[in-house]
């Protein structure tokens, strides 16, 4: 049975800036997550240059999806979420240690999958 749970992600500026965006994750394929302001979209800051997402953390694993993809300004990037891999509980999560580049004002869209 599919049931909501929830992400965060952490995020750093080229500039040195460092803040976290808490997300609302739909256990149904093709559901985006949820940013705090209900959209399934965030617009990253153009303020601190590049942005790094140096780690996301789930509260599990997921049942019905194991998966997310990464897209950025409408486009697949072919870069995928491994919901287990993020799991608070592990202390090697998947970007933690090999944190995402973005550019500045990027559109960030994460969708669930299989």
């Amino acid at each position: 049975m599919a049931t909501a749970f929830t992400a965060t992600l952490k995020f750093a500026g080229q500039d040195g800036a460092s803040w976290s965006y808490y997300c609302t994750i739909s256990d149904v394929t093709a559901e985006n997550y949820v940013f705090p302001d209900g959209n399934g979209f965030i617009n990253l800051p153009n303020n601190h240059g590049i942005v790094y997402l140096v780690d996301l953390i789930t509260s599990t694993a997921g049942v019905d999806t194991r998966s997310a993809e990464i897209w950025v300004n409408g486009i697949n990037t072919g870069l995928n979420v491994h919901n287990a891999s993020c799991l608070y509980t592990n202390p090697s999560r998947q970007f933690w240690g090999a944190p995402l580049k973005f550019s500045p004002g990027a559109r960030l869209q994460i969708i669930q999958r299989t």
